[in-house]
């Protein structure tokens, strides 16, 4: 044997003693892993199964918020049909009590205006229809008073 096989038979060795120290720093970091994934797994069941419950729970709260949102777009609709019912029914009987009101209103300050004594005051159509006779009736008087003139002079 010479110095060179003893040289290499000694590299060999001491190379085969790295591989075994790497290969066993290999065996003890996958049981390092293979212990860590088992208490992840441990872990994360209970978790999952949280989460699946919360998701049932979910889609059940969401099913509950879509059926109220139906119901309160079907209030909705029914309170805006009964609204514009109401208003057609009442429209005419408010317009009427707003006008007596006003009118009601008007007699008061008149009647406050005057002292507290009544007058007659004809309401606006008669009035205009009056006015109109008494122009009417203040031209045929004056006309039959030309008349006169003529016929005097």
């Amino acid at each position: 044997m010479t110095a060179l096989a003893v040289v290499l038979i000694v590299v060999a060795i001491v190379g085969l003693v790295v591989v075994a120290m790497a290969v066993q720093s290999l065996i003890v970091t996958l049981r390092s892993l293979r212990e860590t994934v088992e208490d992840l797994r441990r872990q994360t069941l209970p978790a999952i199964a949280e989460l699946r419950s919360t998701v049932a729970a979910a889609n059940g709260e969401i099913a509950r918020v879509d059926s109220l949102l139906d119901t309160a777009e079907e209030v909705g609709a029914r309170v805006e049909a009964t609204s514009r019912l109401a208003w057609l029914v009442m429209r005419n009987p408010l317009v009427k009590l707003a006008s007596v009101s006003v009118a009601s209103d008007r007699a008061a300050r008149r009647l406050s205006a005057r002292g507290g004594r009544p007058e007659l005051v004809p309401p606006a159509s008669l009035e205009t229809h009056t006015s109109k006779s008494r122009s009417a009736q203040h031209d045929a008087s004056r006309s039959n008073q030309r008349r006169r003139n003529r016929r005097a002079g």
